[in-house]
């Protein structure tokens, strides 16, 4: 009877878990994870800033459907040689083989008064239940981080009528997710909702009045009054577990093809893992849902005996909506020197761009009008030479019905 721990109870580690029971109905399953009462969809965690009575758990609970014992406590250190796992409570634990999908935690920047009460980081179920209960009475709040997790704060905070300044230090919000046309689209929109947006500044000090916070100090010597700060500066995989155990890491988590890593029988997925992205073939890390998914699914059968290789993530691949407006932008959407070829179709209230590498679609931006958007994912995610099909993506008219017969169909269906 095999035994498999995972470490991380998000959706790589379930998804994981998942797979190994379908292949494997005898096995034992332990995930350890510190979050109660356990599997939620964190994508929706914004929402629970704004909205009362919404429930984002997992409509039927994992550990029961699947058989998974869960272990609510910290996982501290990993005994590779000697196969076991060691925990917050002093116990240890035995695997057969194990699975790191311990996820990843916020960057969090080392800034005067930024410790202490008034500020959050948004990565839990329990920060956002933390940001709006404190949110309650205050009249404004600074979003430290322009990506999507600031985005989406901003706007939850603003939706409780609070006063909300995104401070970005680069020059656009939604850096590396966006290009600038597609940003200064969302930028407007957001603006016009009331949201100020402060790009290519930074926070120098967060000022406190009797330890209550009470406004930010920016580097270029501007005040802005704030109640409350949240730190959406990005993330960094959470591999301090791995110290001391010879897993051998980078940014991330390092894996072979088959989701292993220098140790055969230790596993790893999800937003901890460093591997080569898609289309650039550079290591990068993913926070993304879907990657995240993808690899757990394919770990989980590996360690129950499969063998499937993992070609890599796309380091972009989002999908969503920012106050109405569908955002789509997949690969490479900013190609830096010479050999692409780039596409764009720019309206009044829609924009799209398409970045092609000789007759490959290697990356997309769609704003306002998302249409065919998962056609142009799967293409990019497969890397299919379009040939004659080319023009019909520069028309913006490439479907599904258009790769049938042909032998890139089997890509995308695959």
């Amino acid at each position: 009877m095999m035994r498999h721990i995972i470490i991380g109870g998000s959706i790589a580690g379930i998804s994981a878990a998942m797979e190994i029971r379908r292949s494997d109905a005898g096995a034992l399953i332990t995930m350890v994870s510190k979050e109660k009462p356990g599997a939620y969809y964190r994508p929706m965690i914004p929402y629970l800033i704004e909205k009362d009575g919404i429930d984002i758990t997992f409509t039927d609970d994992p550990a029961k459907k699947y058989g998974i014992e869960n272990i609510f406590e910290m996982a501290t250190g990993i005994d590779a040689e000697a196969k076991e796992v060691a925990l917050s409570s002093g116990d240890k634990l035995g695997y057969d083989r194990l699975l790191i999908a311990a996820g990843s935690g916020p960057v969090i920047p080392a800034i005067p008064g930024l410790d202490g009460d008034g500020v959050f980081a948004l990565r839990t179920r329990e920060d956002a239940l933390g940001i709006k209960a404190a949110a309650k009475g205050k009249g404004d709040a600074v979003i430290l981080g322009g990506g999507f997790v600031g985005t989406k704060a901003a706007i939850a905070l603003r939706h409780l009528g609070l006063g909300v300044t995104i401070i970005e230090q680069q020059g656009q919000i939604l850096p590396g997710r966006l290009d600038a046309r597609g940003s200064a689209i969302v930028a407007d929109a957001m603006r016009a909702a009331g949201i100020e947006i402060i790009t290519g500044d930074l926070i120098s000090e967060v000022i406190r009045d009797g330890g209550a916070v009470v406004s930010v100090r920016l580097s270029s010597g501007r005040t802005v009054k704030a109640g409350l700060v949240i730190v959406a500066a990005g993330s960094r995989p959470n591999v301090g577990v791995l110290r001391n155990s010879g897993i051998k890491t980078g940014r991330g988590v390092l894996i072979n093809e088959m989701l292993q890593t220098n140790f055969p029988d230790i596993y790893a997925a999800g937003d901890v893992v460093e591997h080569a992205d898609l289309i650039t073939g550079m290591p990068a890390v993913s926070a993304l849902w879907g990657n995240a998914e993808e690899m757990g699914r394919l770990a989980g059968k590996n360690m129950a005996g499969g063998n499937i290789k993992y070609a890599g993530f796309l380091s972009v691949m989002n999908a969503t909506d920012i106050l109405g407006i569908p955002v789509v932008s997949v690969g490479l959407i900013e190609p830096e020197g010479g050999g692409y070829e780039v596409v764009v179709q720019d309206g009044i209230d829609r924009y799209r761009k398409f970045v092609f590498r000789g007759d490959t679609l290697v990356g997309t931006v769609l704003v306002g009008d998302v249409a065919n958007a998962g056609v142009y994912t799967n293409v990019i995610k497969n890397r299919v030479p379009l040939g004659r099909l080319k023009a019909e993506a520069m028309k913006e008219g490439l479907k599904y019905v258009d790769f049938v017969g042909s032998a890139p169909v089997q890509n995308l269906m695959g």
